[in-house]
């Protein structure tokens, strides 16, 4: 809970981060969320001094604010593209013969709290419009999600298994997202689960 009252300093240090809801649902009594799938969006708000310090926003703030969990989000929306805007790399060495497909690493510029930038508004479609294909994402972490271009190379249950056999090893378990697989299909702009 923060004891800060609701005006435009506090709305423009609305923050959005995904966290594992099922691993979650005793925090999620005391905060409001959006489920997304198996995850849910939860809220902090960003100290001045220290931006990526964990203040998180519980229902308490919400009756104090007298606002409701949308406006959060419209806020989180607004402001993080700009306070932690996007940051896309290559994973290091995945291009070793030249007809292999690049491995995405999509976070934001801080690449803490990172994954929450799949739910930028637009940021999936104009990536996926970029390369002209869908996308297979691989959310591990809460600090990033990896992306595949989906040009038929990828079987999803061949991807499932990889993340199956990879993710317990090179992820903390307090950082760890979820197991599935998504996939964003650009032509319907949105997000399914596929496993």
């Amino acid at each position: 809970m923060t004891k800060e009252i609701w005006n435009e300093s506090v709305k423009n240090r609305i923050m959005m981060y995904l966290i594992n809801y099922r691993k979650s649902k005793e925090q999620l009594i005391r905060r409001p969320y959006f489920i997304f799938e198996d995850l849910a969006a939860v809220f902090r708000l960003a100290d001045p001094e220290e931006p990526l310090k964990e203040n998180p926003v519980d229902h308490e703030d919400l009756n104090r604010w007298e606002i409701g969990k949308e406006e959060l989000y419209r806020c989180a929306m607004k402001s993080m593209p700009a306070e932690f805007p996007v940051h896309v790399k290559t994973a290091a060495g995945n291009r070793k013969r030249l007809d292999q497909e690049p491995v995405f690493i999509v976070s934001n510029c801080q690449g803490i709290y990172g994954a929450g930038v799949i739910l930028y508004p637009g940021f999936l479609q104009e990536f996926s419009e970029r390369y002209g294909w869908n996308l297979f994402l691989m959310p591990w972490s809460i600090h990033e999600v990896f992306v595949l271009l989906d040009r038929g190379q990828h079987r999803p249950d061949q991807l499932r298994e990889i993340m199956e056999k990879n993710v317990s090893g090179l992820i903390l378990e307090k950082d760890r997202l979820s197991n599935n697989l998504y996939y964003y299909d650009f032509s319907e702009k949105q997000i399914l689960t596929l496993y």
